[in-house]
């Protein structure tokens, strides 16, 4: 009985044998993507950011010049 358990417990760790080759390729495209897609989103709120305060520059002068 004890032999048996040690059997399955053994054969439900193993996989396949590409299975760690996909795993790291995968990790690698996803790694690759990163790089160029972090700058992006990056630079997209800095952009956002910069627009907001113009507006507000904007409102402010026009309250002050509508007086």
């Amino acid at each position: 009985m004890l032999l048996s358990i040690k059997k399955i417990k053994t054969q439900s760790i193993l996989m396949s044998p590409g299975t760690p080759d996909l795993i790291l390729f995968i990790l690698f495209c996803v790694g690759l993507q990163a790089t160029w897609i972090i700058p992006i989103i990056k630079k997209n709120n800095k952009l956002n950011d910069r627009g907001r305060e113009l507006r507000e520059e904007i409102k402010q002068l026009e309250k002050l010049y509508k007086k």
